[in-house]
């Protein structure tokens, strides 16, 4: 008998594509040159994500080139791509577009899906070339070295468009000499030919401040179905020590308020041009809405011409009521701020430098605003966290629940999350280590029994710890991750493969580590971060002499 999967209980492919809702000029087209852009991932949650729907646009605007969705499928069966089934073993070329290092599994089982040979050094001409680009280009991609013939490193707007019309030029040529000529690519990391991903300058798209990331189709099937999503600014402004997008990722780059009207009422026209029911909601992606210098006046703007607005990431330190009552006017009924760690003392450190007295001036606002239902986010195991931020953690999300209850009418809730904290790669913790999986739940179990009254969740260890492994790891990764993608649990995989965690997750680094991704010598954001690593030890170590 049939196995019956996920897939199948869902909307049929015809049922997706008839319901979507396609901006600009974005239909499939035939072309001589075929190619399939590939989400490692299922169809909702490639389609929710801005970074794929924008690198199709730009792969389908190139004349003679047919370029086709592709997403996890079943287990059964060759991969095929979305729109007419082709068998994916037949494309010129395979581009992945990879945003997070837990979907290295999902890309190592496309592969297999699609029949075509795991190690890059087995595929001949009729393989397709297999490319990989994304956010984890400007991280780790050295898990993924065994199975791509290209890397696109960096920003993609403008070099998946060079590499196309290179792949176009070069067709007819031998692999290995399409391969070659790949690599002239500024930003084209060739695993053959490079030793590792730091060699490689990653390549920034400037022109994103005129030409942002949008929507282009809309369906009803991920999780923003009736919002257009806008990419307001790119990078960050400010070093948390903890974060990649202030470290690793280009210079901040701001969309201007008048351009990101004069889009949003393009969408619109384009809705009453097609007959459909226009969609007033805009989805404004940000690392931190208020680092935006016109952030106020673009939702102000927006509001005004009947827009409404959700906003990606807001910082509780720079909370104006305002804006929270157009977000709670759009519908958004809870609202999430993220203190990152109980006391100051430790937010010092990893440059999160919200004080308490704002803190609770923003959890004011969130409560006058009209909301009702408050999360609260933190990282538990951060490096030099002590019992004492622990304790801290629990009596500062006892004094926001009591406050914010004070401050509104009737009943309300408040959620705390606690995610354990993951040393990434071009960050200033990342020669810090991981708690075990058996501290941590310690940890949590200790902070949920101290918080009643109060919801706490928890992400899955089981993504926490593969994501741990794959952000540290290297080329040497490949046996374990296969192992993963064939169904083993992280745990068993370990064993399997004899995976040095102690070594790998569980240790502190020492600074001069060669990780997996550097070149030969520390760059400039590697010196950076080691700079901060050391400013970061320097106030803990003031901090516990004054506390002492």
């Amino acid at each position: 008998m049939r196995r019956r999967t996920n897939q199948s209980r869902g909307p049929s492919r015809r049922q997706l594509i008839e319901n979507e809702r396609l901006y600009g000029d974005i239909r499939l087209r035939e072309g001589a040159v075929s190619v399939g852009l590939a989400y490692p991932n299922r169809y909702g949650v490639g389609m929710a994500n801005l970074g794929y729907q924008t690198i199709l646009h730009r792969i389908r605007s190139i004349p003679g080139v047919s370029a086709e969705r592709v997403f996890q499928g079943d287990d059964e069966g060759p991969l095929k791509t979305f729109e007419t089934q082709k068998p994916v073993g037949g494309l010129d070329a395979l581009l992945f577009s990879v945003s997070f290092e837990n979907d290295y599994v999902n890309l190592v089982r496309m592969l297999n899906q699609a029949r075509i040979p795991l190690d890059r050094e087995e595929r001949d001409d009729r393989h397709p070339m297999i490319v990989v680009g994304g956010a984890i280009t400007f991280l780790n991609p050295e898990p993924l070295r065994k199975y791509a013939d290209l890397m696109l490193m960096g920003e993609g707007e403008e070099i998946v468009c060079e590499y196309i019309d290179r792949l176009q030029s070069d067709r007819g040529e031998a692999r290995a000499e399409r391969v070659r000529r790949a690599a002239t690519i500024a930003g084209a990391y060739v695993p053959a030919l490079h030793g590792a991903a730091g060699e490689v300058e990653r390549r920034s798209y400037m022109a994103m401040k005129h030409d942002p990331a949008l929507t282009r189709i809309l369906t009803p099937y991920s999780e923003f179905s009736d919002t257009l999503l806008m990419e307001i600014s790119r990078g960050c402004p400010r070093r948390c020590r903890f974060c990649t997008v202030g470290s690793a990722f280009p210079k901040f780059r701001m969309l201007p308020a008048d351009k990101a009207v004069e889009i949003a009422e393009r969408f619109r026209a384009e809705d009453v041009a097609a007959g459909r029911r226009p969609v007033n909601k805009v989805g404004l992606v940000t690392a931190a809405f208020f680092d935006h210098i016109e952030s106020e006046r673009m939702a102000e703007m927006l509001f005004a011409r009947g827009f409404e607005i959700g906003a990606s990431s807001v910082r509780v330190d720079q909370l104006t009521l305002p804006l929270l009552e157009y977000l709670r006017k759009s519908g958004l009924q809870a609202l999430t701020i993220a203190p990152e760690a109980g006391t100051e003392r430790l937010r010092k450190i990893i440059a999160k430098e919200a004080t308490d007295e704002k803190i609770m001036a923003g959890v004011s606002k969130v409560a006058a605003a009209g909301f009702r239902s408050l999360r609260i986010y933190y990282m538990v195991g951060l490096p030099f966290e002590t019992e004492h931020d622990r304790a801290g953690l629990v009596n500062e999300a006892m004094r926001i629940r009591s406050h914010f209850y004070n401050q509104i009418s009737g009943s309300g809730r408040v959620t705390v999350s606690l995610h354990p904290f993951v040393p990434k790669p071009r960050t200033s913790f990342q020669w810090s280590a991981m708690r075990r999986p058996k501290d941590i739940k310690k940890i949590v179990l200790a902070i949920r029994k101290q918080l009643p009254g109060i919801r706490v969740k928890c992400p899955s260890h089981k993504d926490v710890y593969l994501e741990g492994i794959l952000a540290r790891g290297g080329e040497d990764l490949a046996p374990f991750l296969e192992s993963v993608a064939a169904g083993s649990s992280w745990q068993a995989a370990a064993r399997e493969t004899n995976l040095p965690l102690e070594e790998l997750i569980y240790s502190d680094r020492p600074g001069e580590t060669a990780f997996p991704w550097e070149m030969e010598g520390k760059d400039r954001v590697d010196r950076v971060n080691w700079r901060e690593f050391q400013r970061a030890s320097d106030l803990n170590t003031t901090e516990v002499s004054q506390s002492s």
